[in-house]
């Protein structure tokens, strides 16, 4: 009887023993884990680096604003000079012709960003209750600055006196979340939807391509809308070549069509 006594005390000891070694590596264990991702956090910063980081974040979100919205006065070309604005708004909107709806608008590749429309606007937007058909939508969308990469300047009045493009024109497209062509922006993919020939050759006034080759103005729509979707970054004399004779040197060259006419 003594014996079984003396064995069940043993396991008894045994038994809290290993409770506690149990319980003192689980600590031990969760000690070393804090140390380890204590060493892994960055150090917090103070005075010039603190300087230093924050610096460099602003210069990030002015660099995005920059990419989105910043024209580099390229309203001079596709407003003033080409007139593309009259043509977008069409005449019952202040332009020229029966203007670009939205659905025309997405066929050549332009893109929506859903994250600047209004909630009230998504909504109908879902229900089928916003007129995809109708200039002023696209009118109404420029003002929303919810045409990726293009910027409609305004009268007093909210008629469109001119418009202009940023780097995120060709440079940007979205991910179509909400619908094809609409959904949140996707900065620095291409977009190899956009048929910027097609675009351009809906502006009322193509002089300054015809001046610059001397042809007419049926010549330049030719090239203009043989383009086709893709980068936008086209040669034009390579491009002119099949049409415009004077174009059989071709250059090399892999600037925006505006900046190669500036």
């Amino acid at each position: 009887m003594k014996t079984i006594r003396h064995v069940v005390a043993v396991l008894s000891a045994l038994t809290k023993r290993k409770s506690n070694v149990l319980t003192l590596a689980v600590f031990g264990m969760a000690a070393l884990l804090g140390a380890i991702v204590a060493s892994a956090a960055p150090p917090s910063q103070s005075g010039f680096d603190a300087e230093i980081t924050q610096h460099a974040q602003t210069m990030i979100e002015e660099g995005r604003k920059i990419f989105r919205y910043d024209t580099f006065g390229s309203e001079a070309f596709w407003g003033d000079a080409l007139q593309l604005h009259k043509a977008i708004a069409g005449e019952k909107n202040g332009g020229i012709g029966p203007g670009v709806s939205p659905k025309t608008a997405l066929s050549v590749g332009l893109k929506v960003d859903a994250d600047a429309l209004p909630n009230a606007l998504k909504e109908q937007l879902a229900a089928g209750k916003v007129n995809l058909d109708d200039p002023a939508t696209t009118i109404a969308l420029l003002k929303l600055n919810a045409v990726v990469g293009v910027t409609a300047f305004a009268n007093p009045d909210g008629s469109v006196k001119g418009m202009g493009i940023q780097c995120a024109f060709c440079h940007s497209t979205v991910d179509d979340s909400f619908a094809p062509g609409i959904g949140k922006r996707l900065d620095g993919w291409a977009n190899r939807d956009l048929n910027v020939g097609a675009i351009a050759s809906l502006a009322p006034n193509l002089t300054p391509f015809t001046d610059l080759l001397g042809v007419d103005v049926e010549t330049v729509k030719k090239v203009l809308t043989s383009w086709g979707p893709g980068p936008s970054t086209r040669n034009w004399t390579r491009m002119a070549r099949p049409f415009v004779p004077t174009a059989s040197r071709p250059e090399r060259s892999s600037r925006p069509l505006s900046v190669w006419l500036a």
